[in-house]
C-alpha cells in the first residue's frame, strides 16, 4: 500500500502515490505502443521521429514556464488538474477521429502529439514538485511515493502489450483517453488548500529569505562557491532563477541531463521497433519493459541509503556510465533471454538518474524557487529528448539498433565524463534538505552524513 502518513501543509503521501499510479498508467501504454502506432498510420523516419520529438521539444518551454506560474502564484495541484482535463480531451478527439476513419496526416498527428505534450508536462513536473514539498514535511523518502509510478507503469506496459493492438486505428487513443479520465479523477484526491510553502504575497518575506539562505548549499571550490549564496538571495523569483543559472555548477549539471536523456530518447523511440525486428517474442515485448521499470522500483525504493552515503554528482556519475554500458550491450546483443537479462540496467540509466537529480536539484535551489529549478532541469533533459527522437529515427531507418544504441552508448559516455568533472568539484561537501524529522527527503529518517 502507499505510505499514508499525513502531510500537515499539502497532500498526503497516499493521494500522491495515488496520483503518481494514475498518470504513469498513461506512460506505461503510450511509451511502448506509441511508435508502432505511428508507424501503422504511415508515419516512419524522420516524420515518426518528429511526432515522438513533441513531448520533449514541449519540455524544452513548458517546465520553466509552468515553473515560474507555479512559484509565483503558489500553484501546484490546480495546474495539475487542469493538465489532466486537457490531456484527455486530446486523446479523446483523437480516438473519436480514428474510430470514425477520419485520415489525419502528419500535420493532424503532429499538432495532437504537440497538444498533449503541453498538458503533459505540468501533469509530472507538478507531480515531482508536490512530491518533493510532501516529503519534506512528513519525512517519507520521494523515492518511496514515486516508485508507486513506476510499479503503475510496468503493469500497464504488461497489460497493453498483451492486449491492445497498434494496428487498429482506435484501439491506443482510446486506451490513452481512458487512463487520463482515470487520472483526472484521481487528481482531486488532492487538495489544492495550502499547496505551496511560499505564496507570492510571501517571495520577498524576510523569513523566507532566511529560510533559503539557509538551506542554500556550501559546496567549495571557484563556480560553486559564489553559487551557492547568489540564489538564495532575497528577489523574485525571477531573479533567484537567473542566479542559480548563473552558477557554474549548476550549468554543468544542466549539459550532463541534456546529454544522458538524449541518450535515453533512443531507448524511448526505438527499443520497441528494435526488438520486433530482431526477432522478438512480439507478447514479451510489454514484459521486457516491464522488467527495466521492475529495477527502476527497486532502485527507487531502496535510494535513501544510497543518496546518504553518496552526493548526487557522485550518483549521477555512475548512472550515466551504467548507462552507456546498457546502450553498448543493447547494440550488440541478440539473444532474446540475455536481452531480457540487460533489462534491470533501466534501474541504473533512469532510476538512479531521476533521483539523483532531484536530490541534487532539492539541495541546490532555496525553496521559493524550488519548481522553478525543477522545471530547468526538466528543459534540459527535454532538449536532450529532442535532439535524440530527431535523429534516432533516421539513424534507426537506415543502420538498425546496432548504430542507433551504438552512439547512444557514446553519448552517455560524454555525459559519464562532464558528471566526473560535476562530481570532483563538489567532492568536499554536501549538505541535504531536512525534514521536520531531521532525515533528508530523499532517504527513510536517516541522518545524511555531513
Amino acid at each position: 500500500m502507499p505510505p499514508s502518513i499525513p502531510s500537515e501543509h499539502g497532500p498526503s503521501p497516499r493521494a500522491i502515490s495515488l496520483y503518481y499510479f494514475g498518470i504513469f498508467a498513461v506512460l506505461g501504454v503510450y511509451l511502448p505502443l506509441f511508435p508502432s502506432w505511428l508507424e501503422a498510420r504511415g508515419m516512419q523516419g524522420l516524420a515518426m521521429g518528429a511526432i515522438a520529438a513533441t513531448l520533449p521539444a514541449m519540455g524544452l518551454v513548458a517546465p520553466p514556464v509552468f515553473g515560474l506560474i507555479a512559484d509565483s502564484l503558489g500553484v501546484r495541484v490546480w495546474l495539475i488538474r487542469a493538465a489532466c482535463a486537457g490531456a484527455f480531451v486530446v486523446f479523446a478527439l483523437l480516438a473519436l477521429s480514428s474510430a470514425l476513419g477520419v485520415p489525419l496526416g502528419f500535420a493532424g498527428l503532429f499538432v495532437a502529439a504537440l497538444a498533449f505534450a503541453f498538458f503533459r508536462s505540468p501533469m509530472f513536473t507538478m507531480a515531482d514538485v508536490v512530491a518533493v514539498e510532501a516529503s519534506a514535511s512528513s519525512g517519507i523518502a520521494y523515492g518511496r511515493l514515486r516508485l508507486w509510478g513506476s510499479i503503475s507503469f510496468a503493469l500497464m506496459a504488461i497489460a497493453s502489450g498483451a492486449l491492445v493492438d497498434p494496428a487498429r486505428p482506435a484501439a491506443f487513443p482510446a486506451t490513452i483517453a481512458a487512463s487520463l479520465l482515470i487520472a483526472f479523477a484521481i487528481s482531486w484526491a488532492l487538495p489544492a488548500r495550502g499547496e505551496a510553502p511560499f505564496r507570492r504575497s510571501g517571495v520577498r518575506d524576510g523569513a523566507a529569505d532566511a529560510a533559503g539562505a539557509a538551506r542554500a548549499p556550501a559546496a567549495e571550490g571557484e563556480g560553486a562557491a559564489g553559487a551557492a549564496s547568489s540564489p538564495a538571495a532575497g528577489g523574485s523569483v525571477r531573479q533567484r532563477a537567473r542566479a542559480l543559472l548563473q552558477s557554474h555548477d549548476f550549468r554543468l549539471f544542466l549539459a550532463a541531463s541534456f546529454l544522458a536523456q538524449s541518450a535515453t530518447s533512443s531507448y524511448d523511440l526505438c527499443y520497441t521497433l528494435h526488438l520486433r525486428d530482431i526477432g522478438f517474442p512480439e507478447s514479451l515485448v510489454g514484459v521486457a519493459w516491464a522488467v527495466g521499470v521492475a529495477g527502476e522500483i527497486a532502485l527507487m525504493a531502496f535510494s535513501g541509503p544510497l543518496l546518504k552515503r553518496f552526493a548526487p554528482p557522485t550518483v549521477l556519475a555512475f548512472a550515466f556510465a551504467g548507462a552507456s554500458l546498457r546502450w553498448a550491450l543493447l547494440s550488440y546483443v541478440r539473444f532474446w533471454p540475455a536481452l531480457l537479462a540487460i533489462q534491470p540496467l533501466h534501474a541504473v540509466s533512469f532510476g538512479m538518474m531521476w533521483v539523483a537529480s532531484l536530490a541534487y536539484t532539492r539541495d541546490r535551489s532555496p525553496p521559493q524557487i524550488l519548481a522553478t529549478a525543477q522545471g530547468l532541469f526538466t528543459a534540459s533533459a527535454g532538449a536532450g529528448s529532442v535532439v535524440g527522437m530527431l535523429v534516432w529515427g533516421e539513424l534507426y531507418k537506415h543502420g538498425g539498433g546496432t548504430l542507433t544504441f551504438g552512439v547512444a552508448s557514446i553519448t552517455a559516455l560524454i555525459a559519464f565524463v562532464l558528471a566526473v568533472t560535476f562530481a570532483r568539484s563538489t567532492r568536499p561537501t554536501r549538505p541535504t534538505r531536512r525534514s521536520p524529522s531531521g532525515g533528508s527527503i530523499f532517504s527513510v529518517s536517516s541522518r545524511c552524513q555531513e
